[in-house]
């Protein structure tokens, strides 16, 4: 089954200057620029709230005494 991509319309209010400034520079495609920033902002949100809930996650978690050299040393031998 083919995915289908639907889009929606979003509209922002910019500065009169920038909005002449972004004429000027026909050759930019700013639906793209503009998606694709709104897209990095998310994948930024994204990761730090699961960089949030694995410190949550980790907050009552004690750190080993021994290097984690040893440690890995350690689980080989027993192997």
């Amino acid at each position: 089954m083919c995915k289908r991509w639907f889009s929606e319309a979003l509209s922002i209010r910019i500065r009169r200057d920038v909005k002449r400034r972004m004429r000027e520079l026909r050759d930019v495609d700013w639906r793209r620029e503009i998606e694709g920033f709104i897209e990095m902002k998310i994948r930024e949100r994204e990761l730090l709230k699961a960089l949030g809930m694995i410190d949550a996650a980790l907050s009552g978690v004690q750190a080993s005494k021994e290097a984690a050299w040893q440690t890995v040393r350690e689980f080989r031998e027993k192997r």
